[in-house]
């Protein structure tokens, strides 16, 4: 996704750096949603970048508007995740909130950001392919404290 003006990035030559949150979603059935990127066909949880003045929780509630159209509560922090990878020769560093949330009503609203999100659901068994791979320790078993965990890809 394209940067917003209040987006919290920092971005250079050879880095970029990014304050992120994602939240874990879990259905009736016990499926998690997942976004799948359109190009490089990644799965990883629905999310966005926090933007100034804004804090990790309020991001979530408001990214689930924007992708899915649906009203969520940030319920506990699960984890805070710092994720270093490159892609062609540029370095990236985010700091990730992951949150678990609930969808607080049945209304659907206008999902600004729907075209360019593939939001599935899929067991949580299920996810060899998600991002940042580390995520994968804690969604089988949800911490009941927040943990620190670090992801080198």
């Amino acid at each position: 996704m394209a940067d917003e003006a209040k987006d919290i990035v920092l971005r250079g030559n050879q880095f970029s750096f990014k304050y992120r949150t994602t939240g874990i979603f879990i259905n009736a059935k016990g499926n998690i949603a997942i976004n799948v990127d359109p190009v490089t066909q990644q799965a990883g949880l629905p999310g966005g970048k926090v933007k100034y003045g804004e804090t990790s929780r309020e991001a979530i509630e408001r990214e689930f508007i924007e992708e899915m159209g649906i009203h969520v509560r940030a319920i506990r922090l699960i984890a805070v995740i710092e994720n270093l990878f490159n892609i062609d020769d540029q370095q990236y560093n985010e700091i990730m909130f992951t949150w678990l949330i609930e969808r607080v009503d049945q209304e659907q609203v206008f999902a600004k950001d729907s075209w360019e999100q593939c939001v599935t659901w899929r067991k949580i068994s299920e996810l060899p392919d998600i991002k940042p791979k580390i995520l994968q320790t804690v969604l089988c078993d949800l911490p009941t404290i927040p943990v620190h965990l670090i992801n080198r890809d």
